[in-house]
């Protein structure tokens, strides 16, 4: 209780610290013999408020001043002293520079630019001319297409805006200036050539891929559009990185642990998305790749909003409905979003699992499961935006099943010792599983202070579960058993950087108090557990990153100390008790000209057993599988060293990894007295052993279609002779994608998705071929696209079996799973008046999330 109390006092100290940081909101800044121009754009930054001029009014005025200490007025004046020159206030956050004894009035001139799909268009040039082309102002578009700049009230002006690749528009400034720029095709020697963004862009620590303005913004949710991504792939609903694990993912700076999140994003409101596969110090030891997305940033003020509706039939139908509301006055959001979604699961597997005992025994076993559960995610909170550099906001999220999951299975088994059929058995099984309302909240604060730009964030987590399991057979008694769990989270996360000679520096701190109980009671089939864990981590990282003309250098080290408690039955476990800690380096160096980039990247992980794992729980599965945990596990450690390398649309990396303490799911025999034939699935740490892998991707543009193409190469052979485990195969995995998007005249959008896995046999795994073609047919209409409907088609010739063999110590396992995978649905999205939350929590403790 007391070191709660402190977690929540810290938490209290600290926003109480940052608020009263940014409420003094003083300007401290010294100007040397600067144009002036230079000195009121650096103004603008650190001061939140828009500052408008006309260059030529301004071109030929030089600035030494010292700030300390001044609000913006008295900045502004001392820029502007003995000079002829004055100011005047605009609104709450614009100020416009005018000659002195003028008699022009000054306003503001706003505007957007779209494309032809009606998209915010950044970093578009505008100009502001007279009608005999003079040119009076000039600026850039932001990201979110809009634009600002002064001129002198009741003047005819024109606008001209340009962008490469489209037709420069120039036409008259309206009280509302909507711009829409069309591509500009060339006709050379018979081949159209139009200018294009690049969909990937290289980075040192991985790629950037454009988003708006692509095929990828026709991709539905951000869920869907992530499967697309360049060294990103989907197996059964589970995203990977280099099949390097799941990544975690960002949005807008704000860590996504509900994976309905991205179910809610729309691709059409994203910016870019960046694939990190060597993620920096301020990341957690056992972050193995990050995704950050970034949205389109939206602007204007009242009331916004989307709905979304999907529903897609296999051999049961699902569905999920989801309605966001955002109303937004003078830089405060308000926001509350609602999903449910309705999940019914149907899967068939073909199962063999052998024990090698006194006897040989083998069961073969053909059953069926169902799960069917409704949900209920709740999103509320605010953001207050005080200016552009200074926001805090805070995110309350519960959620809960809606009644209960009701999980089935049911099929037959037989059983055969030393090759003779002993057994012949139907069997049947429920489970019943009813979830408490989990919360989660998350409270933030993001601004600069002086030099310094920082983010703060704490979290709290509550959630419960209760499983009552009940299997029925026709040749033993009824086997039953209940779990209990509940578990939270305290959390608080502090990062800040600041420029720093030619570089970036950055420094945080982060601590985590972890709470599970965890109770489970049976019929005698195994033993009652009563279990109780408490992990208190502290972290603390820092970084240095530097441009150096074509290099560029990155280097960071992470710090943690980590103590866990454990607790069997009230009774202290203190070999189960171990304390760590341990030094987490990255580095990174790239090099880039031109069309060619080069990163040579490193990075140790270190991974941390999830608290399932660590149970001493014995936990029913079949007649003939039971499943516990390993309370002994050690965190596991892999150093991984890899090379980036691209040529414009050619991308390749490759990666090799040294595995030490690599947790693994294994199999034994359970007791071969008591229990003979029935199999153990539990948990290690596995030997160190070496692994490769070898990944192309080519994204040429070719018309309206935008092929990505990709080819990987896998070689990693997880070492299980420590334990006993005899087989050891050393033969790589291959995998292929061929992605292709085609952008159809009036709004129409088509996409083709093939994806191959050959077999491979790796340490004591085997895999079996397997693959699947996708397609999405979707049209968008109304103003701004804002209506578009989608039909979609999964695994179109049902080939996404999953079949994979496991050998373990005296034991074998193997599976042929197939889980309703071919789907065909239809999705509906519409959005009115398009503001969005600038909510910019990016939540603390994650990788403590994660595991609970």
């Amino acid at each position: 209780m007391r070191t709660k109390i402190i977690f929540l006092l810290l938490i209290f100290i600290s926003i109480e610290l940052t608020l009263s940081a940014q409420t003094n909101n003083r300007i401290n800044i010294e100007f040397k013999d600067e144009a002036l121009s230079t000195a009121l754009k650096k103004l603008e930054k650190i001061s939140g408020y828009h500052i408008l001029f006309t260059y030529s009014d301004i071109q030929s005025y030089r600035v030494t001043a010292s700030i300390k200490e001044d609000d913006i007025t008295r900045a502004v004046e001392k820029i502007l002293e003995n000079k002829p020159l004055t100011y005047t206030h605009k609104g709450e956050k614009y100020i416009i520079i005018l000659p002195q004894h003028t008699h022009r009035k000054a306003t503001a001139i706003y505007g957007t630019v779209i494309d032809e799909r009606n998209r915010p268009m950044p970093y578009c040039n505008v100009l502001l001319l007279t009608p005999d082309s003079t040119f009076v102002n000039g600026c850039v578009t932001q990201e979110d297409g809009t634009f600002s700049m002064s001129g002198e009230a009741d003047k005819p002006y024109l606008l001209k805006i340009s962008y490469i690749g489209y037709t420069t528009a120039i036409q008259a400034v309206h009280t509302k200036n909507i711009v829409q720029l069309s591509p500009d095709t060339q006709i050379l020697e018979g081949v159209t050539v139009t200018a294009q963004r690049p969909l990937i862009e290289t980075q040192p620590n991985g790629l950037k891929v454009n988003v708006s303005g692509t095929s990828l913004a026709q991709m539905g949710t951000a869920n869907e559009m992530l499967t697309h991504l360049p060294f990103v792939t989907s197996k059964n609903g589970n995203i990977s990185v280099l099949n390097g694990g799941s990544p975690e993912i960002y949005i807008n700076n704000r860590k996504v642990y509900d994976s309905s999140e991205l179910d809610r994003l729309r691709a059409t409101e994203i910016l870019s998305a960046e694939v990190i596969t060597t993620p920096g110090a301020e990341y957690d030891a056992d972050v193995t790749a990050v995704i950050r997305i970034r949205t389109i940033k939206q602007r204007g003020e009242g009331w916004s909003g989307s709905v979304n509706l999907g529903y897609d039939q296999g051999r049961w139908g699902r569905a999920n409905q989801q309605i966001a509301l955002n109303y937004r006055v003078k830089g405060l959001d308000i926001f509350v979003n609602g999903y449910i979604d309705e999940n019914n699961s149907y899967g068939q597997t073909t199962a063999v699992i052998q024990t090698n005992g006194k006897n040989q025994w083998t069961t073969i076993a053909n059953d069926t499961q169902t799960s069917k559960s409704k949900n209920l995610s709740i999103e509320t909170g605010f953001n207050y935006e005080i200016n552009e550099h200074h926001s805090l906001g805070m995110r309350y999220t519960p959620n809960s099943s809606l009644g209960t999951i009701h999980q089935q299975s049911w099929g037959e088994t037989t059983t055969f010792c030393n090759g003779n059929e002993t057994e012949h058995s139907e069997f049947e099984q429920h489970s019943e599983v009813k979830n408490g309302i989990n919360h989660a909240i998350n409270t933030y604060y993001v601004g600069e202070i002086g030099k310094w730009t920082v983010d703060f964030n704490a979290d709290y987590l509550n959630s419960k579960m209760n499983n009552h399991q009940n299997a029925m057979d026709g040749n033993s008694k009824d086997i039953s058993s209940t779990s209990n769990s509940e578990s939270k989270l305290y959390a608080v996360k502090l990062q800040a950087k600041v420029t720093l000679g030619k570089g970036e520096f950055v420094l945080g701190s982060e601590g985590t108090l972890t709470e599970r109980n965890a109770i489970f009671t049976q019929n005698g089939f195994s033993e009652d557990a009563d279990n109780f864990i408490r992990q208190k981590a502290i972290s603390a990282f820092t970084g240095y990153s530097v441009t150096l003309g074509k290099w560029k250098a990155m280097a960071g080290l992470r710090y943690e100390h980590r103590k866990t408690d454990y607790y069997d039955n009230g009774i202290y476990q203190s070999e189960q008790s171990p304390t760590y800690n341990e030094l987490i380096p990255t580095a990174t160096i790239n090099w880039n000209h031109q069309d060619v980039s080069f990163a040579l990247a490193y990075k140790m992980l270190r991974g941390n057993p999830s608290y399932q794992m660590l149970t001493n729980t014995i936990s029913y599965r079949t007649q003939y599988s039971y499943t516990t945990g390993n309370p002994r596990l050690e965190p596991s450690q892999t150093n991984i060293l890899s090379l980036n390398a691209s040529y414009k649309w050619l991308f390749a990396n490759i990666q090799y990894i040294r595995a030490k303490n690599s947790l693994a799911n294994i199999t034994m025999p359970y007791n071969d007295d008591t229990h003979p034939g029935v199999l153990l699935f539990s948990s290690a740490n596995l030997a160190t052993y070496n692994g490769y892998s070898l990944n192309l991707t080519a994204s040429p543009k070719i018309g309206i279609w935008q092929p990505q193409f990709s080819a990987s190469a896998q070689l990693s052979a997880p070492d299980g002779r420590n334990l006993g485990i005899e087989v050891y195969h050393k033969q790589p995995l291959f995998a292929f994608g061929w992605d292709n998007s085609f952008n159809l005249p009036h709004g129409w959008f088509l996409n083709l998705q093939a994806n191959l896995h050959t077999g491979g046999r790796m340490g004591f795994f085997v895999a079996h071929t397997e693959g699947q073609i996708n397609a999405r047919l979707s049209k968008s209409m109304l103003k701004d696209n804002s209506l578009t409907l989608a039909l979609i088609a999964n695994d179109i010739l049902r080939t996404g079996y999953y079949h994979f063999n496991v050998y373990g110590i005296d034991s074998y396992n193997g599976n042929r799973i197939y889980r309703d995978w071919q789907r065909i649905g239809i999705q509906f999205s519409y959005k009115f008046n398009a503001t969005k939350s600038k909510y910019k929590g990016t939540g603390a403790g994650q990788d403590e999330k994660n595991r609970l």
